[in-house]
């Protein structure tokens, strides 16, 4: 015989359950809007900058009058400068150093800086591990707009030391393929003249 107590005590259990997932839900959808809308510049920013310290891996090639292997080392993306060619009306032309995706690989040109770091020496070239790169760099989209598939040249110059701490320099070239919004890519670089002249490396941006 079904008891009436227990049906009523079913039944308020049941709606207080119900009550509170609803009144949960309205908490996180009323708090989401205004955290979007009193967005602070210096977390924004400073939370970004400590996400640029991850580095993208790099492979270097360690090249010597006899043999010759890879070295593996790590590289870090800054774009002091970046103009947009078509941003639409809520973007601006120019950004500086944060520049998001949409503005990047929808088609864009760049100023880059790349420091390289290898993390075991050049046995055959004689390089030291510490280098970097320099210059210019073109955003061109090939697919939904960039944000599927994306394609970049860029030349510049290189700096790089041997192991007597002569000084190397010279012009270099680079390409790059990316994909996955802009946060993923493959990157060549040729160094005209140098002791390590190829590099090869995946392209991680954290936005």
């Amino acid at each position: 015989m079904i008891n009436p107590e227990d049906i009523k005590h079913k039944s308020i259990t049941r709606f207080l359950r119900g009550g509170l997932c609803i009144l949960l839900f309205v908490i996180l959808y009323s708090n989401a809007h205004p955290q979007a809308e009193r967005e602070k510049p210096l977390l924004k920013y400073s939370s970004w900058a400590v996400m640029q310290l991850l580095p993208s891996p790099v492979f270097f090639e360690d090249k010597g009058i006899a043999n010759s292997g890879t070295e593996f080392g790590f590289e870090w993306q800054v774009t002091p400068l970046s103009y947009t060619f078509k941003p639409n009306k809520y973007l601006n032309h120019f950004s500086a150093l944060l520049i998001k995706p949409v503005k990047k690989f929808t088609g864009s040109a760049e100023l880059f800086f790349t420091p390289q770091y290898a993390l075991s020496s050049f046995d055959y070239s004689k390089a030291q591990r510490y280098m970097y790169n320099t210059g210019a760099r073109v955003y061109f989209p090939l697919a939904q707009g960039g944000e599927y598939l994306s394609f970049s040249l860029g030349a510049g110059y290189y700096s790089q030391k041997n192991e007597f701490n002569s000084k190397m320099d010279g012009i270099m070239y680079e390409a790059g393929i990316y994909s996955v919004f802009g946060m993923f890519g493959l990157k060549f670089a040729y160094k005209q003249n140098a002791i390590s002249k190829y590099n090869i490396g995946f392209y991680l941006k954290y936005y």
